[in-house]
């Protein structure tokens, strides 16, 4: 994976720690925000393709914070990471507007394979139209 700006999106050291130690081994550079207020202000001076936001921070503006960053042209890709596997609360984030819904901890696995479908989607599909047939 080359290196993307990944934005993380939690008041939680252990949950921007634990992210960003997995996005930075995939090659994705994490820029930390603690609040929707910072993320919403990092995001309009320095805009990102991808952001993993924890649905436990304190100022609860995450549905906001999803419908400001994923509206197009230039729409954010949102992942939702939560404590809660809840199929509901999936569902609701997904319509939206968010990417995706990790329950969190997730494996490393997990993290990267979410970061490469949307910061290489593009790539994956130039790769496979032009390979001979």
């Amino acid at each position: 994976m080359s290196s993307h700006d990944v934005m993380i999106v939690s008041h939680d050291l252990a949950t921007q720690q634990g992210l960003a130690s997995v996005l930075g081994r995939c090659g994705c550079f994490p820029i930390v925000a603690t609040s929707m207020q910072e993320a919403l202000t990092i995001l309009d001076r320095h805009p990102v393709a991808l952001v993993f936001y924890s649905d436990e921070s304190p100022d609860e503006g995450i549905e906001n914070f999803i419908r400001h960053a994923s509206r197009p042209p230039d729409g954010t890709s949102v992942v939702v990471v939560s404590r809660l596997d809840d199929w509901k609360r999936y569902i609701h984030f997904l319509q939206l507007g968010a990417f995706d819904y990790v329950v969190y901890p997730a494996h490393g696995d997990e993290i990267e394979r979410v970061a490469r479908a949307v910061l290489h989607h593009g790539e994956v599909y130039k790769v496979k139209a032009g390979a001979p047939a």
